[in-house]
């Protein structure tokens, strides 16, 4: 049983615990309203959490990601960089500035107790941005940032990275971005395995700009 069905079952037996705190509560009063109480608050904590986590997605050992088109602008420091994020989403373009393209990522390792439960690891692609190659334009000029994925209200990442007691049961400190040339008509695949993200070109003109790119 993977995780996405426990916290789906354990939302289910916490609305039924509402529903059964609200029959209580015409018969006794008092009781019925602190059945309420908890129970709600209960359930509203796991929902928010069950939202959160199922924004991520099961990560194998090497998994395909995202796939990235870079296409040219007007001006020579704007690309028009669509991004594929193979999750049933239309294709979403974006106008980035500079002359490098990067993807940041979330990733949930789970630790042996978890892991031997036969949970998956969990990744989430974050941002997309635009770099400069040269030190002072990355600096100093202007900067493009795109969210790809958007946290629930109760945010999992945060509490699990603030909370000792979780690190023994996931490795949720694993940030990770992959970058790569903006080369106008350029097609890259985005793949994510143990070692973190990387990248493979898909098209010969990628192929080049990798080869030539002394990054």
């Amino acid at each position: 049983m993977t995780l996405d069905y426990i916290l789906i079952l354990i939302s289910g037996a916490g609305l039924l615990l509402c529903f059964l705190a609200v029959l209580r509560l015409r018969r006794h009063f008092f009781s019925g309203a602190l059945a309420v109480v908890l129970t709600f608050g209960f359930t509203t904590g796991v929902i928010l959490i069950s939202k959160d986590v199922l924004s991520y997605r099961n990560l194998a050992d090497e998994t395909m990601v995202a796939r990235v088109f870079v296409g040219a602008n007007k001006d020579p420091k704007q690309f028009l960089v669509s991004v594929d994020t193979l999750n049933d989403q239309p294709l979403q373009s974006y106008l980035l500035m500079g002359d490098q393209w990067q993807i940041d990522s979330r990733v949930m390792r789970w630790q042996l107790p978890a892991a031997r439960l036969g949970f998956d690891n969990l990744y989430r692609l974050e941002r997309l941005l635009g770099r400069y190659a040269d030190i002072e334009n990355e600096r100093n000029a202007p900067r493009t940032v795109y969210l790809l994925s958007l946290s629930e209200p109760l945010d999992v990442w945060d509490l699990l990275r603030s909370n000792d007691f979780f690190h023994k049961w996931v490795e949720a400190n694993y940030g990770n971005a992959v970058f790569a040339p903006m080369v106008d008509g350029a097609q890259f695949a985005v793949y994510l395995g143990r070692s973190g993200l990387f990248i493979r070109p898909e098209n010969p003109i990628a192929v080049k700009a990798l080869r030539n790119w002394p990054a």
